[in-house]
């Protein structure tokens, strides 16, 4: 009776274990099914999309074929200028913000920012249904970062006179690493020849470090008080420098004199080169040691220690 058993038990057993793997299988299969299904219907939806959006071929010349406008598309008919406008600065007098492609039916980028001054990337030419000429757009970059489409007739050529140009920089008495307030910011991107941070904050700041603080593209970067030392080129409306500041030594001022150089020495060169700022009621709040380069053109120091005495070093200069 015993032996009997034995038997039985295993091989009930055995199928209650096929039976279980055998629901499983079929759990698996059922969740995959359902799985492709919903990706089949997806895949559908993809393939009506394309086809109604490439109804119209586009052609090699930039043209876009009348069909492929329809309610279901924001593409225009354009062809891009044989020969656009030079790129460069604009000043913007239009009464709209950037849209978003050459229409004026487009959508703005942003409906509560309009830049005054602007730089020109491109041209292009837009058709209308029946192929004809219907306007000319531009494509600019804002000082914020921000491209868009603006109509041609926008934009105005910024002249030497415009207080965007260059009146408000100075005649460059100083410098640091040998760039000047007034250099355009291709300069220093050209010659530094260097990766750098491009930083948002009230225009643009351009962060480049110096030999020894190496841009790391796959950290983020914790913005200007970071542990990188360089030089950074502050950027207003225009592409020309309004500020300079070093807290690397690789950028040394006309004279020679240097981040990390004795405090003492370097400021009682300038004070006799210079006058200094120190005025309580002035408007301009400079945090260290400051001299008058020019009418409101400053240069600052900054150093290590609270109050100054024979072992203190500059710790950053900065120029406006």
């Amino acid at each position: 009776m015993t032996k009997t058993r034995v038997p039985l038990i295993v091989v009930s057993v055995f199928f209650v274990g096929l039976l279980i793997l055998f629901l499983n299988h079929n759990i698996k299969y059922q969740e995959l099914l359902l799985d492709y299904n919903i990706l089949s219907k997806e895949y559908q939806q993809l393939q009506e999309d394309r086809e109604i959006l490439t109804k119209g071929s586009i052609t090699t010349i930039g043209e876009v074929n009348e069909n492929v406008l329809g309610e279901y598309s924001f593409i225009r008919s354009y062809t891009g200028k044989k020969y656009p406008g030079t790129s460069g600065l604009r000043r913007y007098v239009g009464k709209e913000p950037l849209r978003i492609y050459p229409s004026s039916n487009a959508p703005f980028v942003y409906e509560d920012w309009k830049p005054e001054v602007v730089e020109l990337i491109n041209e292009v030419s837009t058709l209308n249904k029946d192929r004809n000429h219907e306007g000319d757009w531009c494509l600019v970059l804002d000082s914020r970062g921000i491209s868009g489409y603006v109509d041609r007739t926008a934009l105005v050529k910024i002249d030497e006179k415009d207080t965007y140009y260059r009146d408000y920089y100075g005649s460059g008495i100083e410098t640091l690493g040998g760039f000047k307030v007034g250099d355009r910011i291709e300069t220093l991107i050209g010659l530094l020849d260097r990766d750098y941070y491009l930083i948002y904050e009230n225009g643009r700041i351009y962060e480049f470090p110096d030999n020894q603080s190496k841009v790391n593209i796959n950290e983020s970067h914790q913005g200007l008080y970071s542990k990188n030392h360089g030089l950074d080129a502050f950027v207003g409306y225009t592409n020309y420098v309004s500020y300079l500041r070093t807290d690397s030594p690789e950028f040394p001022l006309i004279d020679g004199y240097k981040v990390g150089d004795n405090a003492l020495n370097v400021l009682d060169f300038y004070a006799a080169k210079y006058e200094s700022l120190d005025d309580p009621e002035s408007d301009y709040e400079y945090p260290g040691y400051t001299f008058i380069l020019e009418d409101g053109h400053m240069l600052d120091f900054s150093i290590d220690t609270e109050e100054l005495n024979k072992n203190s070093v500059i710790t950053s200069i900065c120029i406006d």
